[in-house]
């Protein structure tokens, strides 16, 4: 049962929500928006405010300050997902911290010449080697210092080559200039990054087994920090990329349409003929020249994580890409394996 101890209203307003997806807003006294959250069953979220007691003081104390709940119901997860964000990006609700500071997301940037310094992190674009936008400034920093200690970094037959120093060194305009092709590779392609990846991870394994416990441990910091460059860039490695998206629910199909991690369109259908396939066509046809749009990249990380969430950890989600030519037989397709 519900906790005896909130008003009437809320028990009937929580007794009201259904069990679909969709986005709920915490109220309080005065009607402000105080917390947005998402859920793919609103009625058993809300309720677990009320009927469980809470670990942290925060939500306790916001639990405390509800007075009324509003709800969104959407279609999928997915779009739950994307709603809250949008919502909380847009209202700032005081209980929120996710996604509201995504004017603090830096870039990596990789110098043209500087021997001190090959690596550094900007707020904006500084020139054609800016990479991100990432999320986390202290990750990407503690990366940019952890990356000094193995300068300089040169190309070995089958992977990178490089000695640990406890000391920075400090390298000539030769060297720099080498080890800067290295990091552009690294940084820039996914396929070298894993490969210096392994590295790491076996320079690592080869320290513990000599028993070279802090050496092993500033393999395992970077290990880390190159793993969320990694997961990051697999984000941006999406750009040019156009794929359709959809989901089987219980009364249709849902569609979505992604170009450069971007959501661009969406459409529920309750049926799928050949003349819904034509029209789905002519509306891929017409955001070809999506390209010329812009977007607000440091905003659009965070939607384009939850789609790529998504598509990694919902199996029921069917995928087609489109980078190419579309016909009726690629849609058809597509379709049939969303219908089974």
């Amino acid at each position: 049962m519900i906790s005896l101890n909130i008003p009437k209203n809320l028990t009937d307003k929580i007794n009201s929500i259904p069990e679909k997806p969709g986005i709920y807003q915490m109220k309080d006294s005065k009607g402000n928006i105080i917390y947005i959250g998402k859920s793919k069953c609103l009625k058993k979220r809300v309720r677990s405010y009320f009927y469980t007691n809470p670990d942290f003081s925060k939500i306790k104390q916001m639990v405390s300050n509800i007075h009324d709940i509003d709800y969104i119901v959407t279609d999928t997860h997915l779009e739950a997902q994307l709603l809250e964000c949008s919502l909380i990006k847009k209202l700032k609700p005081i209980y929120n911290s996710q996604y509201k500071n995504d004017k603090k997301y830096i870039y990596l940037i990789v110098e043209d010449y500087n021997r001190f310094n090959p690596l550094s992190i900007s707020l904006e674009r500084k020139n054609e080697y800016s990479f991100g936008p990432y999320r986390s400034r202290s990750i990407v920093m503690n990366l940019v210092e952890l990356f000094k200690r193995l300068y300089p970094i040169k190309k070995g037959l089958e992977s990178y080559e490089f000695t640990y120093r406890p000391i920075p060194l400090d390298m000539g305009k030769d060297d720099f200039l080498k080890n800067r092709e290295c990091l552009l590779e690294i940084i820039s392609q996914e396929g070298y990054l894993e490969n210096f990846i392994l590295t790491i991870k076996t320079k690592m394994e080869e320290a513990s087994s000599f028993l070279k416990f802090e050496r092993a441990s500033y393999y395992r910091d970077f290990l880390s920090a190159l793993k969320y460059l990694y997961n990051f860039n697999k984000i941006h490695f999406t750009k040019n990329r156009r794929i359709l998206m959809g989901e089987k629910l219980n009364d249709g199909y849902k569609l979505f349409y992604i170009i450069d991690g971007n959501l661009i369109w969406e459409k529920k259908t309750s049926r799928i003929n050949i003349s819904y396939l034509e029209s789905l066509l002519f509306q891929i046809e017409k955001l070809k020249n999506f390209d010329n749009i812009y977007i607000d990249e440091k905003s659009a990380l965070d939607f384009k994580t939850i789609i790529n969430r998504e598509l990694k950890n919902n199996p029921s989600i069917i995928t087609q890409s489109i980078d190419k030519d579309v016909d009726l037989e690629l849609l058809m397709d597509f379709l049939q394996r969303l219908k089974v």
